[in-house]
């Protein structure tokens, strides 16, 4: 008798197959499955290799089986022989351990209006919304009549590859933009937000908050489609534009931002001239070992926002830290002579055991850390002068290796 699992693979309405985890065999086929090779007259061929087009020259079933049952897959796309005709399926794979579940979906016919209703629930009400979609390797790009009216032009002007669409894009916006997207593709990224400028056909340029999301992978786990929308945010970004006039933190990290810092640090350098105090500046940076660099943005700003709380937590009340460029923080620590500072600055530079799995669940690491130190009057005498001074000292810290380094 038939066990209701069973029974149920058998009627389920999705075409569907199950594959031995160690061999690549179909153990079994639905119903649906064989009445899908039956309209071509064809049969199932019983191994995985045989039966997928790519996993000759893009994967093989150890490698793929190995690459599901971790995890890092769940859908992709693949040639799927039916009789002598190759059909675009989308994959959705599941582990069961001794197995592995194969739902199958025909996607050849899969066309734009279908998915602007449909896919991923992109339900775009809005005139000012696009929906899109990108194939990777054909540079297809396909854009709904939403964005035709938000470039206020015709469908058939809509960019229908990545150069159309850079043509576009601010010339100030395209490196970015195009960074991002392919740190997203290199790094196999589920998702992505940008934002940048866009050119519409009456010449004026408008902004746009773009988010991309990968919708289909090859069997060897590459990025094979993309879909996504763009909305204008013009008003907003006039808004924050207004806004960052008058900012005073950083919107990533919390800290003052450098306009902000110099005017504390001027009240501080003025009380250190009056009352005869020592005043020490130190300039950290946070990647000398440009490791930060090469991690996508948003685990690269992670990183950023993790060790600059670490930094905080450990200064005192009186101390004044900034943000004054992406990677780099600046320290003012008010009646602090160089002695004091190097031995609490150690502490930054030294965590101990939670503090150290903190910066490194968070993408950070002490050993990216290197501080130059500067102190008044002997390296300046205004705030320009001591900031110099400390990134000199951090310049020959980053040559020689060194984590503190005084001028």
């Amino acid at each position: 008798m038939n066990t209701p699992f069973e029974l149920a693979f058998k009627h389920m309405p999705t075409p569907a197959f199950i594959v031995e985890s160690s061999t690549g065999k179909l153990l079994s086929y639905n119903q649906n499955f064989a009445a899908f090779f039956d309209k071509f007259h064809a049969t199932p061929a019983m191994t995985w290799d045989a039966l997928c087009e790519d996993a000759s020259i893009s994967a093989n079933w150890q490698t793929l089986n190995e690459t599901i049952k971790a995890g890092k897959i769940d859908r992709c796309e693949s040639l799927i022989r039916v009789g002598d005709k190759l059909v675009n399926m989308q994959l959705e794979l599941q582990h069961l351990g001794e197995s592995v579940l194969v739902c199958i979906y025909d996607t050849d016919h899969m066309d734009l209006s279908a998915a602007e209703n449909t896919l991923l629930k992109f339900a775009l009400t809005e005139s000012s919304a696009g929906l899109w979609i990108w194939e990777t390797h054909s540079d297809l790009v396909s854009c709904s009549k939403s964005i035709a009216i938000l470039l206020g032009c015709t469908p058939e002007e809509t960019p229908r590859s990545t150069p159309d669409w850079h043509k576009r894009v601010h010339p100030d916006d395209v490196k970015r933009l195009d960074k991002l997207v392919n740190e997203h593709i290199d790094h196999s990224q589920d998702y992505y937000d940008v934002e940048y400028r866009i050119r519409k056909y009456d010449q004026s340029y408008l902004w746009v908050k773009e988010r991309g999301r990968t919708y289909t992978r090859n069997a060897d786990g590459k990025i094979k489609k993309i879909i996504g929308f763009i909305v204008d945010i013009s008003h907003q970004k006039a808004l924050e534009e207004h806004l960052r006039n008058q900012a005073t933190f950083d919107e990533l990290t919390g800290l003052l931002t450098r306009g902000a810092a110099i005017t504390h640090f001027t009240k501080q350098l003025g009380l250190a001239k009056r009352q005869y105090t020592p005043l020490t500046m130190a300039k950290i940076h946070l990647d000398s070992n440009n490791r930060l660099a090469e991690l996508p943005m948003e685990e690269r700003n992670i990183a950023i926002q993790t060790s600059a709380r670490h930094v905080y937590k450990k200064i005192r009340e009186a101390d004044v830290l900034a943000r004054v460029e992406s990677d780099k923080l600046l320290l003012l620590l008010p009646n602090t002579s160089v002695r004091d500072a190097k031995q609490l600055l150690n502490h930054i530079i030294n965590p101990n055991e939670k503090e150290l799995s903190t910066l490194l669940n968070g993408n950070a690491d002490p050993m990216d850390l290197c501080i130059g130190i500067a102190t008044f009057p002997e390296d300046g005498e205004n705030i320009e002068e001591l900031a110099l001074s400390a990134n000199q000292a951090v310049e020959e810290g980053q040559a020689k290796q060194q984590k503190i380094v005084v001028n």
